[in-house]
């Protein structure tokens, strides 16, 4: 039996909507400083008064509830908080003069990223020389370095110059991003943690000592491992896919995995450490680990990779996941899921309450819920099909598929139809391919001859790769389609809560609450269409 109320869930989606909500109402004025008071003043004296009058029949309903109103108006009230904490954190002193030339001295953080027109990448430890003074930034400073003025791009000789730990110094102007500008807020700038912007030429861009840390040394390690064995597109592609760093993914192959809705497999996120996860307790119980073994190792192996990946939000969300749910599995009487993904939810939303706008965020959550909300109806809807291996794999990707698409069409403004095949096609054989690259990369960091078995992983990336490019070559692989309407999504996704077992009610109540909800959701979906 499920539990039909689960406070950890509920708090999290509290917490989240509570963020949301104080965004949606925010306003620059005072009043809206003393909000979370007001929400949890109204809180203990809705107590106080149960407490005072407890015998009054008026509030008897009040008193069967109030552990549930305490799991959802206390989160709300917390993300009101957390909001406006995190607003007047990222309140910055200091204004750059308009076109005032500053000296701009700092520490390359990232490595670059090539966009259409030229690349990017992030200063920490910034100073600008301002005559005979000098201003020591709070934030990262957003570098854009533009193509040259007849369009050639930079070479890699070049480019050694913003490798990441090296301290460069250039010239030039400086303005301020927001990270709250009115009513949007800039999730990009929030998650780079960055404030200011320069856009510049490579040219005026001046390397003058540095030494990369440990773990960009050990990035270079492994990218000149794959360079040696590897061809430079599959040898791009396979850094990208292990540590999400795409400086010099394909262009080709970047265009195809998108159109043909496999762009995620080159994003490090939940699907990576799921693939690690799975290699990890293979060997483990091939070896007869205990429980406190396994999850020790693969607590140290998940914290490695992600400092590996240069501890990006989607990969220490990622782990933080996979090691909740872990735990739950290996330490629980009767592990719940979306109990144990929610409790890793709270966490990062206390630590980082802006991840709820961001888009990774979403497609990791979303994603996971739908996993646990839709797989099992879906895996006994297809028990006709008398092969398990292709209805669990068809169940996984249908509703992940779901339970994120609706946010895609929104931020994308398409969608794939060819995404449900491919994904089912495609993303098991990368898994594989991705497994045997993970245990490879670190028996050739430890035994370099190991390298040579890199040639035949190549293939592996090899068959992914054409496979995209067959279905991105389909005619109408993917389709425009038009913004949904917030209340449209409320619908569609608590009509897909209401198919799934966490939703304990008779069928026939569950299923017209589901069929009204998304009704509603259809309704917007056709609003959009012929309004917008």
């Amino acid at each position: 039996m499920f539990a039909h109320y689960r406070p950890i869930f509920i708090a999290f989606l509290s917490l989240a909507f509570g963020i949301w909500l104080s965004k949606l109402f925010y306003y620059d004025s005072p009043w809206f400083l003393y909000a979370t008071l007001i929400i949890f003043g109204v809180l203990f004296i809705l107590v106080g008064l149960y407490y005072l009058l407890k015998k009054c029949k008026y509030l008897e309903f009040f008193g069967k509830i109030k552990w549930h109103l305490l799991t959802m108006i206390v989160p709300i009230g917390l993300g009101f908080g957390l909001y406006n904490l995190t607003m007047y954190q990222w309140q910055t002193d200091f204004t750059p003069e308009y076109e005032k030339v500053y000296g701009i001295y700092g520490t390359v953080d990232s490595n670059y990223i090539q966009k259409e027109k030229g690349i990017y990448f992030f200063l920490t430890d910034v100073t600008l020389i301002d005559g005979e003074r000098n201003l020591d930034l709070d934030y990262n400073l957003f570098v854009y370095l533009y193509n040259r003025n007849d369009g050639v791009e930079y070479t890699k000789e070049e480019l050694e110059k913003i490798k990441p730990g090296n301290v460069v110094l250039m010239y030039n102007t400086v303005s301020s991003t927001k990270v709250f500008d009115y009513d949007e807020i800039n999730t990009f700038a929030y998650s780079n943690g960055y404030q200011y912007s320069t856009f510049t030429y490579l040219d005026n861009v001046t390397a003058i000592d540095g030494k990369m840390g440990f773990w960009d040394s050990a990035r270079e390690y492994i990218r000149d491992i794959y360079k040696t064995y590897m061809t430079d597109e599959y040898a791009g592609l396979a850094f990208s896919v292990l540590v999400g760093d795409r400086t010099e993914l394909d262009q080709e192959i970047a265009n195809n995995f998108q159109i043909s809705g496999i762009m995620h497999v080159v994003a490090v996120s939940g699907l990576n450490t799921a693939f690690i996860m799975m290699l990890l307790l293979w060997i483990l119980n091939k070896v007869r680990a205990n429980k406190w073994v396994k999850l020790s190792v693969v607590i140290a192996v998940l914290v490695f990779y992600a400092l590996l990946c240069d501890m990006t939000p989607s990969i220490v969300r990622a782990s933080m996941m996979s090691i909740f749910l872990l735990f739950g599995h290996l330490f629980g009487k009767q592990p719940d899921n979306l109990n144990s993904v929610s409790l890793s939810g709270i966490i990062l939303l206390l630590f980082f309450p802006l991840d709820v706008f961001d888009l990774s965020f979403l497609l990791s959550y979303l994603g996971v819920f739908g996993i646990f909300l839709l797989y099992k109806p879906l895996s006994e809807a297809l028990d006709k099909i008398k092969c398990k291996r292709l209805t669990d794999s068809l169940a996984l990707t249908i509703s992940a598929t779901l339970s994120t698409v609706p946010i895609i069409i929104n931020e994308f403004g398409y969608i794939s139809l060819v995404g449900l095949l491919s994904n089912l096609i495609l993303v098991p054989l990368f898994g594989f391919a991705f497994m045997i690259l993970f245990l490879v990369t670190i028996l050739a960091a430890i035994i370099p001859f190991a390298g040579y078995i890199l040639t035949g992983v190549q293939y592996g990336f090899w068959v992914v790769d054409k496979g995209a490019q067959l279905f991105a070559s389909i005619p109408y692989a993917s389709i425009n389609a038009k913004p949904i309407a917030d209340w449209a999504l409320v619908g569609y996704y608590l009509g897909l809560f209401g198919c799934s077992r966490y939703c304990v009610a008779k069928k026939s109540v569950k299923y017209s609450f589901a069929s009204t909800c998304l009704v509603v959701f259809i309704v917007g979906v056709a609003l959009s269409i012929f309004l917008y």
